[in-house]
């Protein structure tokens, strides 16, 4: 098969080129197409599931309800990780058994779809140009529903500033819940603990809320992600701070607001991209009622938005490009 032996020789020797191969198909992957279909991804097939188990849970008892948590993990993760470790073991048994190269191109589209699903760089961008978009347009309504789809908060009553301000906090937490972090544990574990952590991460965003129903079960998940994403977070500004002097932001302001603002959010985490992303567009960002970050004004334009998805766009390049691949290839040789 020609397309499995190209491949092979220029992979198959060489562990080090496979992965680089892997992680360069699933970035023209995700670039081009977004995000598989939502019946076959895992991420969405994972919530589905879990959520399914989570409402036949009882509520009353609280340490059952830790317990459904931690078992929710495992569910999770049964979901997501096992399907890949058995196709991958099925796959590479019929290859060496075999040796037909069909069994060697199945197995890498399976790595390059799975690590696909484990990053989202073009969803974040074209969320953040939908409500771009309906800004531009001067539809408040549109924009506050496509807000809606990229935080958690109540926009029913947002006015511009603070639909500005809600994008530009979600593409500044997710440069590191979707990109910096995911691949972080790629570029250390392989595949299989970038899903550990997507797990995780989808876990969180789903129960990991102070309210009455998800306090105790979304505890675990909650603490784990805070966990995971500890030095992914700070990783991010390193690369945040180096991406305002690319495109000449203010690098200076990006450090000042960090050290000012860095205990305003209740997350030991996300105040990080954020107060970075604050300092280099020089606006305030603010949830009303729960922070405000940065000493500048609301932002007024929606060009800050797609300031802000450039940022994030040249801070992955950057991530990618100096830790990622040097990282993998590290590893591997090891």
């Amino acid at each position: 098969m020609e397309i499995g032996n190209f491949i092979n020789e220029i992979c198959c020797n060489n562990f080090i080129n496979y992965w680089v191969f892997v992680l360069t198909f699933s970035l023209i992957f995700d670039l081009v197409f977004g995000e598989p279909h939502r019946i076959l991804h895992p991420v969405v097939i994972t919530g589905k599931v879990v959520a399914k188990v989570d409402s036949l849970i009882k509520r009353g008892n609280k340490f059952l309800e830790f317990f459904w948590g931690f078992l929710l993990l495992i569910l999770g993760l049964s979901v997501y990780l096992l399907p890949y470790v058995a196709l991958k073991k099925i796959l590479n048994f019929f290859y060496m058994r075999l040796e037909n190269e069909i069994f060697f191109v199945l197995s890498f589209v399976l790595d390059v779809f799975f690590l696909k699903s484990i990053f989202a760089i073009r969803s974040l961008k074209d969320h953040a140009f939908d409500v771009f978009s309906a800004l531009l347009s001067d539809d408040l309504a549109l924009a506050r529903k496509n807000v809606g789809k990229m935080v958690s908060r109540n926009v029913s009553n947002l006015e511009k500033p603070h639909i500005i301000s809600a994008t530009v906090e979600s593409v500044a937490e997710n440069l590191v819940d979707s990109i910096i972090a995911p691949l972080f544990f790629f570029s250390l574990g392989g595949i299989e603990l970038a899903i550990v952590y997507r797990v995780v991460n989808t876990l969180d965003a789903m129960f990991g809320y102070k309210n009455e129903r998800y306090r105790f079960v979304g505890f675990i998940p909650a603490k784990f992600d805070d966990i995971l994403n500890f030095i992914p977070a700070r990783l991010s500004f390193i690369f945040i701070l180096l991406s305002s002097i690319i495109l000449s932001k203010s690098p200076k302001e990006v450090l000042k607001t960090f050290l000012k603002f860095r205990k305003v959010t209740q997350s030991p985490n996300s105040y990080v991209p954020m107060t970075a992303f604050s300092g280099a567009l020089k606006i305030k960002l603010e949830k009303i009622n729960y922070y405000s970050i940065g000493d500048f004004n609301l932002p007024q334009s929606e060009e800050k938005i797609r300031e802000a998805a450039q940022l994030m766009l040249t801070s992955s390049a950057l991530f990618l490009i100096f830790f990622v691949i040097p990282a993998r290839i590290i590893l591997t040789l090891n």
